[in-house]
């Protein structure tokens, strides 16, 4: 596997990641062109420049832009660059769950729903650039997860927008939850949203262990000079041995939640079976005695990020609730795949269980035993045995 082991001594910032994983053997000039064919209404290019501090050489990066539109893209629009993009499907996954998870932050800073959100500084050419250009940088390294450690941050305030707001920025506070941070006597923003945003959305988290190879390294440079230390970021590229797998795999999901009262079991029964098939993770109801004394139950759909806001229509359209509460969670997952046993003449898929590289379970698909239970006479708990047998005997 391969780790991205980040240093932070100048702190963290969408153009510093980038810069740094260009230096790490990223084609840019493929990131240019893919960006630009994909932002609307707005021109730019991508600049570096070889840059030095303190005795370390590294690359400084700059988004320059030769046509500004003026245009303030919330998420929806943003989500529209990201889909019509030529960047790998992986890398538009990533870039959705980092867009997602800063809708979430500002949210929660101005109290209304992450649609609603407007970004300003995030929404910019050059921060939408930053952002996809480091997915898709990170894709095109086949860097399997992140690591970094203590992150520095400044002191003070610092003017956006909205007014003057105190450093960290607000939403900064909110993505870096759970992340240990070094208060510094430097008074400038060291950790920015977009910096903030990708750490925390990237596969791995703070503080990982790593026993392995460096294959490469490279210094980023950001635009600030600091006051008593050089503002870098550096980043280590690294093969990693065996024993650093991870067991199990960290994801971002929503989680939505809605009272019902006043339709029926069946009904519920159809809307829980046609979230499955649009592809939701999860779907779950729990009764419960709700106001007047009127039996009910709690619907909960768990989905990904980019799939919550059509979650969230379907369950408005069908359901007839008045309010959906959302809440961002993260899950640990097993790695699993699929098998397949013969049956009677039938295939049956397996689903198998992974942690790390150790197999917990092989459990055969319900779906199928039914089927070949109906075509062959036999019981389904006949046809789930011979289901397991088959696959002991391999």
């Amino acid at each position: 596997m391969k780790y991205l082991r980040l240093d932070s001594v100048g702190g963290a910032a969408g153009d510093m990641i980038l810069a740094a994983l260009t230096g790490l053997g990223a084609d840019l000039k493929l990131i240019e062109k893919t960006l630009q064919d994909a932002v609307d209404e707005d021109q730019f290019v991508i600049e570096t420049t070889p840059f030095s501090d303190s005795g370390l050489n590294g690359l400084k990066l700059n988004v320059r832009i030769t046509h500004a539109s003026g245009k303030e893209r919330g998420l929806h629009e943003i989500e529209e660059i990201i889909d019509r993009s030529a960047m790998p499907e992986a890398a538009k996954e990533l870039a959705h769950k980092v867009f997602h998870h800063l809708a979430h932050a500002e949210a929660a800073v101005h109290g209304c729903h992450h649609h609603h959100i407007h970004f300003h500084e995030v929404g910019a050419v050059d921060s939408i650039v930053d952002i996809l250009g480091s997915c898709f940088a990170f894709v095109q390294l086949g860097i399997d997860a992140v690591t970094f450690g203590v992150l520095p941050e400044g002191t003070g305030t610092f003017r956006c927008r909205h007014g003057i707001y105190p450093i960290p920025a607000p939403a900064t506070m909110n993505l870096l939850k759970g992340i240990r941070i070094e208060q510094t006597d430097e008074p400038f923003e060291m950790i920015t949203p977009t910096g903030a945003a990708l750490l925390t959305s990237f596969p791995g988290g703070q503080g990982l262990t790593l026993n392995g190879t460096v294959l490469c390294n490279a210094n980023s440079f950001g635009s600030r000079k600091l006051n008593g230390r050089p503002n870098v970021l550096r980043a280590s590229l690294l093969e990693s041995t065996a024993e650093n797998k991870p067991l199990w795999q960290l994801e971002n999901c929503i989680e939505l939640e809605s009272n019902l009262d006043d339709i029926s079991a069946e009904t519920a029964g159809v809307i829980a079976a046609e979230l499955f098939r649009k592809g939701a993770l999860d779907v779950w109801m729990i009764p419960c005695v709700m106001k007047k004394q009127r039996p009910g139950f709690v619907f909960h759909v768990l989905c990904k990020m980019e799939d919550s806001k059509r979650f969230t229509e379907y369950l408005f359209r069908e359901s007839g609730t008045l309010g959906i509460r959302i809440r961002e969670i993260q899950r640990q997952v097993l790695k699993r795949d699929f098998t397949e046993a013969e049956v009677c003449g039938k295939k049956i898929r397996i689903k198998n269980s992974y942690l790390g590289d150790e197999q917990l379970s092989s459990k055969p698909e319900s779906d199928d035993c039914v089927s070949v239970a109906a075509e062959t006479g036999l019981t389904y708990h006949e046809i789930q045995q011979l289901a397991i047998q088959a696959v002991q005997k391999k």
